[in-house]
């Protein structure tokens, strides 16, 4: 018994459209698979519930990891009141390697998303990041943008 690879990760939205607009308008991915419905007693008892009915794309870099989008029609949930702490046990993020951290928080920045993280670069050679930053898309599922050295030859270290 082996794990394979990471396929996808998941991401709960209010909004379907409003998220492929944040994910693709300003964070620049591509649909990789287009929004679709789904309903069925075996999806049901995939995640867990007696019915549902989702509205569900995935997008990503072209690299083999997408983040899906879940929209979930029913049964409906209420957005979390805790969103905001990353430090919770159960709380997950998605990151991102990208070539300029600084140019990605002053579009960020444009777009009225907020972003943690310091401005000056970390002196660490590969795989630490030398620029970071976190940030919420609109549902408040937390991302983050690192930006590093290049994988050295013969390195296995993601």
């Amino acid at each position: 018994m082996r794990i394979d690879t990471i396929y996808h990760t998941g991401f709960v939205v209010a909004d379907l459209d409003r998220a492929l607009e944040f994910y693709t308008g300003i964070l620049g991915l591509t649909v990789e698979r287009a929004p679709s419905e789904s309903s069925s007693d075996w999806l049901a008892r995939v995640v867990g519930y007696d019915s549902v009915h989702l509205r569900t794309a995935f997008v990503g870099p072209g690299d083999g990891h997408s983040i899906e989008l879940l929209e979930y029609i029913e049964p409906r949930g209420k957005p979390r009141s805790d969103q905001h702490d990353r430090n919770r046990p159960g709380s997950a993020h998605a990151a991102f390697v990208v070539d300029d951290v600084a140019a990605w928080r002053a579009r960020l920045k444009e777009q009225g998303v907020s972003c943690f993280g310091p401005e000056d670069e970390r002196d660490l050679p590969f795989p630490w990041a030398r620029f970071a930053i976190y940030f919420q898309d609109p549902d408040g599922n937390w991302l983050e943008m690192v930006q590093r050295d290049p994988r050295p030859a013969g390195s296995a270290e993601n």
